[in-house]
């Protein structure tokens, strides 16, 4: 199995990859890594992963700057119809619009907005930061049985919100119900980051490693 990570200059590459590897090694899933902005190394993947580390607007500017990287996912996603997964900002840019900074596009794959943290009560510190349970909608109880009632660590300010809540696959309760996962057809985001969620986040990880949508 071939496995691309996006390097776009803002991801924690280094925990992700590690954590892949020790999953990988635990679960016995043969697999090459490999760290890339190159378009024929994402489109001849068999997995592509697109961490995000800081903010939207940063985030995505320094992704377009990725020859063709919009006709490279498209292509990717749905014409060649392989797993994809955005991790944390990774997450966020595949929205429509993101209000941090600013209204900034997004990649679109997603019909949802990103918005800020509302602070509801003097206990919601923003941002979000730390470990927090995840659970899965009740329609989706038998999909990334992971994601069920289990701790995840979550670093972040903004969060998105779903106009389909069919692609909703998990929420997160900090002050109110929050996205922690989303999913649709091969694409699958998630907020919080399994690379820092120690076992539970290598049991995340080896179900998107088998994960045949």
């Amino acid at each position: 199995m071939n496995i691309v990570i996006i390097n776009y200059n803002s991801g924690n590459l280094a925990s992700l990859i590690n954590s892949i590897s020790n999953t990988a090694k635990k679960y016995e899933i043969t697999c090459k890594i490999n760290i890339s902005n190159k378009p024929e190394k994402i489109l001849n993947a068999d997995r592509v992963i697109l961490p995000g580390v800081g903010d939207f607007y940063n985030c995505k500017k320094q992704l377009q700057k990725i020859k063709n990287i919009d006709e490279v996912l498209d292509e990717y996603i749905k014409k060649k119809e392989r797993p994809f997964l955005g991790i944390c900002i990774g997450m966020q840019l595949m929205a429509k619009i993101s209000y941090e900074r600013n209204k900034n596009a997004g990649l679109g794959f997603f019909d949802s907005e990103v918005k800020l943290i509302k602070k509801t009560s003097d206990n919601i510190k923003v941002p979000h930061m730390g470990w927090n349970d995840v659970f899965l909608k009740k329609d989706r109880k038998n999909f990334f049985p992971s994601l069920n009632n289990n701790n995840f660590y979550f670093v972040h300010s903004y969060h998105m919100q779903c106009k389909n809540e069919d692609e909703v696959l998990a929420y997160v309760h900090y002050g109110e119900k929050l996205v922690a996962a989303v999913c649709k057809n091969n694409i699958l985001g998630v907020q919080f980051h399994p690379e820092k969620s120690q076992i539970v986040g290598q049991k995340f990880l080896k179900e998107f490693l088998v994960w045949t949508p």
